[in-house]
């Protein structure tokens, strides 16, 4: 049965449609997502604005009490006032307790008594409407303050346009007369379902709320209830170095959104339109330069693969006569049909032993890999300290390693080293220096006796005159005095205060080069919030394309872009800083960290 000669040409054709729908729908889609974030970054500056506004309009150094207050008599606010607060707002003695602490001159609310409170957090929640509504205009669908109660309900004071963000959870309690006074329109004070699950600030706002961190987080909100996309900013109000709510400024950008999808899918149909009439005009050029001719190798092949005669596929490739690609092909083909069958049998060969080198270097790697500690955190019951390591090896296997481990329930062993040399014979010996370090760590000994101990020992099986290079410290965790010694490894990198900088500890020789080698040891008395970053050379050492190195200088800057960066962030930075520094170059040195942070007693 003749084959039909039109199944590579539709093969074609599917693909470029494929490829041209797939590079249109790619540059609208970007284009989306940058008019996009363009959009939202304009206006995040001007609700940034704003919402710092109405953190310097609504100022108060009684704001603590306030808030603190709210949250612990919500159920009275809401239940309207009470006949005792009536009783005191009829009395002559009202106003004048009032314009004391309008004129700043009423003292601690904390000292009068319930009933008074109560009258100064209705009155404050009037005034901070106020406040509120004269710093933000309408451009704004809503401004307002929020604190949360956990990840799914918060406190919701005041709504300036009368319309909420989600729904109410609890409602304003009382008569009506009551409830307006004791929460405005009904919408100063309420408990409010606000799922982090819809909005993603929450989790975020929520983690940094004790850390006293002041900045706007933002999110992209769209509300089921009305169809409309939000742009939400939120800010911490910080008195006193704690968060006692936040500020909110919800902004409509629906109708730009709308207007912004609409045009993408109007590009999308017209551009697919062009796109089809194009491929189509490329398919038929197609067939007549290329299709037709390749059907003619298509059959010389064929022919080999079912008689393996190289004569006759040299008579059927004599017959493809175009002056393109395709003719230079059928010439070739012909003329490697003879060395065919005489190369198949060695491919196979080398294949079978490239795969069999592949398995093995696999199984290497992945027993290095479980020699190295790499669970994290390393220890969940200790809260006096935090670490993270990370080993990438030049090869498929390499020579650095990292340890850490507990000499006793008061002493952590931090160790970095350097074997030299690479690939398997490097991790063979990074296995057994391991062990013999850690071994000799084990019983009690100190740094530098260690290193004292663990050369001897390596000595005594090292015909291949290999050697490593070690930094090893020792750190009392009640204490935070920190003991260490240098085998001719790379400079610790240290945090004392507001930067991390070079300590430049004194070097012995590396392990591996002279017996009963003597190494000096040395304390570092570490504070809560003091870091440690040790290493390997292959990040100073880490070349571009133009041979220039990494450097020091360069590990430093990306340590200090971000001092309170918890030790896996440190080597997240400085391995991003590497990444962008060498670009393709190819890595030519193993690349490992360890970074330490010690918190103190718990």
């Amino acid at each position: 049965m003749k084959e039909k000669h039109h199944k590579l040409l539709v093969q074609i054709g599917i693909i470029t449609i494929i490829v041209f729908a797939a590079t249109l729908l790619f540059t609208i889609i970007s284009d989306y997502v940058i008019t996009r974030r363009t959009y939202l970054t304009a206006k995040q500056e001007m609700i940034d604005r704003d919402l710092k506004n109405m953190e310097h309009n609504l100022y108060d150094e009684n704001n603590e009490w306030y808030f603190s207050f709210y949250r612990d008599h919500v159920d009275q606010l809401l239940a309207g006032i009470s006949e005792e607060e009536q009783a005191f707002r009829d009395s002559g003695e009202y106003e004048v307790f009032m314009q004391k602490f309008l004129l700043g001159e009423g003292g601690d609310p904390g000292d009068y008594d319930e009933v008074r409170q109560l009258c100064l957090a209705r009155t404050g929640l009037t005034i901070a409407v106020y406040m509120l509504n004269t710093t933000s205009d309408f451009k704004y669908e809503n401004a307002y303050l929020i604190d949360f109660i956990d990840e799914n309900e918060a406190f919701y004071y005041m709504d300036n346009k009368g319309v909420a963000l989600v729904n109410r959870v609890t409602e304003p309690a009382g008569d009506s007369g009551a409830a307006d006074e004791a929460a405005g329109d009904g919408k100063l004070l309420c408990k409010i379902s606000y799922p982090a699950s819809e909005h993603s600030a929450v989790k975020e706002m929520l983690a940094d709320r004790d850390s006293g961190i002041q900045k706007t987080y933002y999110e992209v909100y769209h509300d089921p209830a009305n169809g409309k996309e939000y742009y939400i900013g939120y800010l911490p109000y910080i008195l006193n170095g704690k968060t006692i709510c936040y500020f909110a400024l919800q902004y409509d950008w629906s109708e730009f959104h709308s207007e912004l999808v609409g045009h993408m899918k109007r590009s999308i149909l017209i551009g697919l339109f062009v796109l089809l009439v194009l491929n189509s005009l490329l398919m038929f050029y197609l067939y007549i330069k290329a299709i037709k001719p390749a059907q003619k190798v298509k059959a010389g092949v064929q022919a080999y693969m079912e008689d393996k005669n190289s004569e006759a596929v040299r008579e059927q490739m004599s017959t493809v006569k175009t002056k393109n690609e395709i003719g230079v092909l059928a010439k070739s083909f012909s003329n490697l049909a003879v060395e065919i069958d005489r190369y198949t049998a060695e491919i196979l060969h080398l294949n079978n032993e490239k795969a069999r080198i592949s398995a093995e270097l696999d199984l290497a790697t992945k027993i290095q890999a479980d020699m190295l500690p790499s669970i994290f955190p390393a220890f969940p019951t200790r809260k006096e300290f935090d670490l993270f390591a990370s080993m990438t090896p030049a090869k498929e296997v390499g020579g650095d390693f990292y340890d850490f481990f507990m000499i006793d329930p008061d002493h952590l062993g931090l160790v970095m080293a350097d074997v030299s040399g690479k690939g398997i014979p490097a991790a063979m010996f990074m296995m057994v220096s391991k062990n013999i370090i850690a071994n000799n760590a084990m019983i009690g000994k100190s740094p530098a006796q260690i290193l004292h101990d663990a050369n001897n020992t390596i000595l005594k099986n090292n015909s291949e005159n290999m050697f490593v290079t070690v930094w090893i410290g020792i750190l009392e965790i009640s204490t935070g005095c920190l003991k260490a010694a240098n085998g001719g490894h790379e400079y610790p990198i240290l945090k004392q205060g507001d930067s991390f900088k070079l300590f430049t500890d004194v070097h012995g020789i590396p392990l591996g080069f002279m017996e009963d080698s003597e190494y000096k040891e040395y304390e570092i008395q570490l504070k809560p919030g003091d870091k440690l970053f040790v290493y390997t050379d292959g990040v100073p050492e880490a070349t571009d394309a133009k041979q220039q190195m990494f450097g020091n200088d360069r590990t430093l800057e990306a340590l200090n872009k971000d001092v309170s960066a918890s030790p896996k962030q440190m080597l997240e930075h400085v391995n991003a800083a590497v990444e962008a520094f060498v670009k393709d170059a190819e890595q030519f040195d193993d690349l490992t960290m360890l970074a330490f942070e010690y918190k103190g007693s718990c």
